[in-house]
This record gives structure tokens, C-alpha cells and sequence, in this order.
């Protein structure tokens, strides 16, 4: 098994490998395999010698671009991501979620023909993906035929990408992987590279035995070696993010640092990058920094908890306390920054309620929110200099904002400045919270 830095001195030298598979956690090996492929191809170049593709486009497609010579003497590299598609059992969760970051990441042919070929097998075409229209196939089929079911905040995206597929004529490509193995088999044109990258594939696939035979694998994972957060490994990106700035992460503010965003690698990374800069001259960053610059919500379960509050999911919203609560084993550290993630919900969703209250009767869908709301929305929060949100969440937060009066978010905000006074003044913080998130998420 191969190792980045093997593969960067490899390269430094002149003699990088012609195929590469990058496997791991999504950040990691993304991140690894960009950075591959900015070593081979010169900056210079890279507009036309690096070619990033999703392995959605299919075998032929890579096939084809890896034998066209490159169009400048400079290396050229392919780089194709998610080639987890094309194991033979995919995980549908994983993909249906990819092809929502493709199509949100304003990837749409990408986005289509990943999720047209999740399909494929079912015999669904881009119709039936339109999820809660007439044609769209309905979630108890999705969980039959495919293997998971999308969320209602799915149906805008999806819809959208149904009746862009089909404006377009896009169809998922053909499933012939052997085509891109008998390319590499053949021997690349000279200064040519394929890097791959997939978060897992099993061991004698036949992209696994290509890097093996004819390159390098690599294997990019934060380990985790028990069940709960202070077990998970993140020592290679502390070392890939702070080793060239000659600083050091402390022990009990690496724990605290994981304590506080949960195993969100793409998050501590960028977290790792600003405790940097705070940190300033000092060798090391300490536990007083990481509390001083990290929010104490775990992002990935702020919107989630954001999410249970504006649908009124109190049993989503109760096991992400408890959860909390397991993580910490101390109700009362646990209280107070929970508190505010259920306060910030509310006060979004005031709002929300607020700002739309003139929307008219009838809800809009995505394209028409996006066509006469969210205009003003980005005007209004760049006007303030706060952050716009995608316009898919800007809308969910709409659909939420009218099914709830404003009276009851007010008394909601009432009742998380009732129970920060009750907290501080001594009352049982488990049983404050789950009675404030019973009320909240009341139906």
C-alpha cells in the first residue's frame, strides 16, 4: 500500500505512477487526490491537461479522454471521482446523497446520470425519479426496487432534475467498465495519468487489481477505533493541515476540537486552518483556542436539530439530544450549547414566518420560489453582509415558516428564554431540555 507523500516525491522526480486509486473518507481522498493532481499537471496547463470528471459519466467517456493525446507536451491527469459507482452492489443511501451534492454543486449532468443509473436496474428512467409527482415513483417503491427511500425535502431537486434529464435526454451511460480497464491494460499515452477516488470498493474489484498492477493504492481514513467521537484518528489531517505551518495540536484540545464538530472531517479541516491564525506565534494550539474559536455545536447536527425543529420531528430532535448526552455523559455541559442550537432553530424559523408572511395562500415550488422570493432574500442578507443560504435550504426554510402561525415560534422563543433561566437557576438540565423539545416540536 502505497503513501501520498511516496507518490509526491514519485512525482517531484519525474516519475508519477499512471494509475492511481485513492480510497477513504470523502474529504480525504478528495482532497489527497486534488492535490496529486495539481503536482503532475503544471498550473499553467491545467485548464486543458487536467480533466475532473464523476465516474457518473461512465467508463466509455473516461476511456475516451484518456486516450486523447493532450493537446500541450505538459502531463495530462484524469481525475474521476466517485468510482464507488462502479462496484457491482452500491450503496443507494451514498449515491442518492451524492447526486444531491452534484446537482446542488450546480453539476447537473453529473448529478442525472448518477442517479439514472442508481436506477437502472429497477427499469426506472427519469421520470419515475421525479419523487412526489404523478410519475414519480412513491417512497415505499424506492425502498423495494432501490434500496432507500429519498426524504420529503427531497421532492424539490428531484423533480427538478427529473424534468431536466428529460428536457436534456439524458440517460444513464453504459455500464462497461471493461472498456476503461482494457484502455489501461492497453498502456496510457506518454505523461497521461488516471487517478481515482472512491470512499470504498471491494478488494478484487477490477479497478482495485488495475492500481495494484499498473500503479498505487492508497488508502486516505480517519480510523475510529471504538464507538464513541475521542476514539476517531484524525492525526493524518492534523498533520496534513498544521504540519506546514510548524504547529501542534494539543491533546485535550484535539479532544475538545472533536468534542465540538463531531467527525466532519471537511469541518475540522477548515476549523484546523482557522485555530492556525488564532493561535499566531504559539507552537501549539491549546485547548483555550479551540474553545475560543469553535462553535460548541457540532455543525452536521445543528442542521439536523434545526431541521427536527422546523418539521416538529420531536423524536429526531430527542435522539440528537441524547446522543449528546452519550458523548458527553455530563447533562449539564451538554444543556446550555444544545439550548442554543434549539434557540438559533427558533429564531430562523420567526424569521422565516415573518419574512414570507405576505408569500400569498398558495406554496410555491423550488422554481418559483427561486424566481420571485429568493431575489429579495439575497438582497435583504447581503444588505445586512449575513450569509445567503442555497436557495434549495432557503426554500425548505419557507415551506417550514408556513405550516406553524408566528404566534407560536414568539412563545417558542419565550419558552428557550425560560429554560436558560431555569438552567442557570439550578433545574435538572435533562429534563429542562426534553420538556423544551416536546413543546417546540409540538404538532
Amino acid at each position: 500500500m502505497a503513501e501520498m507523500a511516496e507518490l509526491l516525491e514519485e512525482v517531484a522526480a519525474g516519475k508519477a505512477r499512471p494509475v492511481v486509486l485513492i480510497e477513504g473518507d470523502e474529504y480525504l481522498a478528495r482532497t489527497s487526490a486534488r492535490e496529486l493532481a495539481d503536482a503532475i499537471v503544471p498550473e499553467k496547463d491545467r485548464a486543458l491537461n487536467l480533466v475532473i470528471l464523476d465516474a457518473a459519466a461512465g467508463a466509455r467517456e473516461i476511456a475516451s479522454h484518456l486516450v486523447t493525446v493532450a493537446m500541450f507536451p505538459a502531463p495530462k491527469a484524469v481525475l474521476v471521482e466517485g468510482a464507488d459507482a462502479f462496484a457491482e452492489e452500491v450503496d443507494a443511501a451514498r449515491e442518492l446523497s451524492r447526486a444531491r451534492d452534484l446537482w446542488q454543486g450546480k453539476r447537473p449532468r453529473d448529478a442525472a446520470r448518477r442517479l439514472l443509473k442508481l436506477v437502472r436496474p429497477a427499469g426506472w428512467g427519469a421520470a419515475e425519479v421525479a419523487f412526489g409527482s404523478k410519475t414519480g415513483a412513491s417512497a415505499a417503491k424506492w425502498r423495494k426496487e432501490i434500496g432507500d427511500a429519498p426524504e420529503e425535502a427531497d421532492r424539490g431537486w428531484l423533480q427538478e432534475l427529473s424534468a431536466w434529464a428529460l428536457a436534456q435526454n439524458v440517460a444513464a451511460p453504459p455500464d462497461d467498465l471493461e472498456a476503461l480497464v482494457r484502455t489501461v491494460e492497453r498502456g496510457l499515452p506518454p505523461k497521461t495519468h488516471l487517478i481515482l477516488v472512491a470512499e470504498s470498493l471491494p478488494p478484487k474489484h477490477a479497478l482495485v487489481r488495475l492500481a495494484q498492477e499498473k500503479g498505487a493504492h492508497v488508502k486516505r481514513r480517519a480510523e475510529r477505533r471504538g464507538r464513541t467521537i475521542d476514539t476517531l484518528d484524525i492525526s493524518p489531517l492534523v498533520s496534513d493541515e498544521l504540519g506546514p505551518l510548524k504547529k501542534k495540536l494539543a491533546r485535550d484540545a484535539e479532544a475538545e476540537l472533536k468534542n465540538r464538530l463531531g467527525d466532519d472531517l471537511r469541518l475540522i479541516a477548515s476549523e484546523l486552518r482557522k485555530l492556525a491564525l488564532h493561535a499566531g506565534e504559539h507552537a501549539q494550539i491549546t485547548r483555550e483556542d479551540v474553545e475560543a474559536v469553535v462553535a460548541p455545536v457540532r455543525e452536521e447536527e445543528f442542521f439536523a436539530l434545526a431541521e427536527a425543529v422546523g418539521e416538529g420531528d420531536a423524536g429526531k430532535a430527542l435522539q440528537l439530544f441524547g446522543d449528546e448526552l452519550r458523548r458527553k455523559a455530563n447533562a449539564s455541559a451538554v444543556a446550555l450549547p444544545f439550548l442554543g442550537g434549539v434557540a438559533s432553530a427558533v429564531r430562523r424559523a420567526l424569521a422565516d414566518s415573518a419574512r414570507y408572511a405576505g408569500s400569498g395562500e398558495r406554496e410555491l415550488g423550488y422554481n418559483e420560489f427561486q424566481a420571485k422570493l429568493f431575489p429579495a432574500l439575497e438582497e435583504e442578507l447581503s444588505a445586512k453582509k449575513q450569509k445567503v443560504p442555497h436557495p434549495f435550504a432557503a426554500w425548505l426554510g419557507y415551506k417550514r415558516s408556513r405550516r406553524r402561525p408566528r404566534a407560536f415560534w414568539r412563545r417558542a422563543l419565550v419558552r428557550c428564554a425560560e429554560v436558560d433561566f431555569e438552567l442557570k437557576d439550578g433545574a435538572d438540565p435533562r429534563l429542562a431540555l426534553e420538556r423544551l423539545l416536546v413543546e417546540v416540536c409540538a404538532r
